[in-house]
């Protein structure tokens, strides 16, 4: 049986890419989200994510800034000076500072650590205009 609050952005639904090394966090979000109606894909550090971006086009980015090889503080400076089209930026990050690094680095909103998956899901909702 199909759920009736799948998001659809012009037919489709919308695509995720989770930027997170915490192989069980990830896992976690990423079933929940298909579950949710997403489209999912993760890795593990930005310099991944930026090989990734152009293939999958994601509508929504949900970034952890502590990471192996490529943090998230370089990965947006890298999407930006690269100018590759793509989606929104959500930090998701346990940082007792994310509020003020998500305004200085142009994210879009920003989900603190931990938290609850409702809220997850509610910022990306409105993120990506769902009217749920």
């Amino acid at each position: 049986m199909q759920r009736q609050k799948e998001p659809l952005q012009n037919g489709r639904h919308p695509r995720v890419l989770i930027v997170d090394d915490d192989d069980e966090l990830a896992e976690v979000l990423r079933q929940a989200l298909r579950e949710s109606g997403y489209a999912v894909a993760t890795v593990r550090h930005g310099a991944a994510a930026l090989e990734l971006i152009g293939q999958i086009q994601p509508d929504l980015i949900l970034l952890d800034l502590k990471m192996p090889i490529m943090d998230g503080w370089s990965f947006v400076g890298q999407l930006r000076r690269g100018g590759k089209a793509s989606g929104r930026i959500v930090l998701l990050s346990g940082h007792p500072n994310v509020r003020d690094i998500s305004l200085s680095l142009g994210a879009d909103a920003f989900v603190g650590k931990p938290f609850e998956l409702t809220e997850l899901l509610g910022t990306l909702q409105q993120q990506l205009g769902a009217t749920g």
